[in-house]
């Protein structure tokens, strides 16, 4: 079995079990801080609806509940708030501290989302739901998708800087490459601010609550 190539072995699924796991293991190794991401995000959720009941009051009720403005103003918003996290990422690469931190990002997705979810099922029942299932969740899940590569380039950063420190490795860190997938993926998530802004508005006089 082991001198049979490997193409053929998958192709005529003659892999043995060992092999399979390794092949598992290899996917689960390379996906690591996606896994992580998405975990993390989970868990958050669920903490973000149990902090909503804990510290539910008018005062949160009036940052959480649906904002009325314009387009550039939701644009604005969304601006400001995926393009802080983004910039937090981004500085998360060049920290010696980044990799392990770098997971506190989808934490605080997961929060904010789970804290809103809350709100609008205690607030409004099954229409809340509704309303997060259409004007909340895709949003947040298209977002925390384009911070997943954000995340996964920053992570690769600070581990070569890790490395490269720990090991007092003579090497030349090559930074272009990395900073040019974060002006793409900055880019990125500007545009989806925008679209976000844009079907949030269009939305609004369909969608109601």
């Amino acid at each position: 079995m082991s001198d049979i190539p490997i193409e053929l072995k998958k192709e005529f699924n003659l892999e043995d079990e060992n092999e399979k796991k390794t092949d598992i293991e290899k996917i689960i190794v390379d996906n690591k801080t996606v896994i992580y991401s998405i975990v993390f995000y989970a868990c958050s959720l669920a903490i973000g609806t149990v902090l909503y009941r804990l510290l539910q009051s008018s005062a949160l009720d009036s940052v959480l509940k649906p904002s009325n403005a314009n387009f550039s103003k939701l644009f604005s918003q969304n601006i400001c708030n995926y393009l802080s996290l983004f910039l937090i990422t981004v500085f998360l690469a060049f920290c010696l501290i980044g990799y392990g931190l770098i997971n506190i990002i989808p934490c605080v997705i997961g929060i904010q989302v789970g804290m809103k979810a809350a709100y609008f099922y205690i607030n409004y029942q099954a229409k809340g739901v509704g309303y997060t299932i259409l004007m909340i969740a895709p949003f947040a899940a298209l977002f925390l998708t384009v911070l997943i590569f954000v995340i996964q380039t920053s992570s690769n950063m600070s581990k070569q800087i890790v490395d490269i420190t720990k090991n007092n490795l003579d090497y030349k860190l090559e930074v272009k490459p990395t900073l040019r997938k974060f002006l793409i993926y900055g880019l990125i998530i500007i545009a989806f601010s925008g679209v976000c802004a844009l079907i949030e508005t269009l939305l609004k006089s369909v969608v109601t609550i």
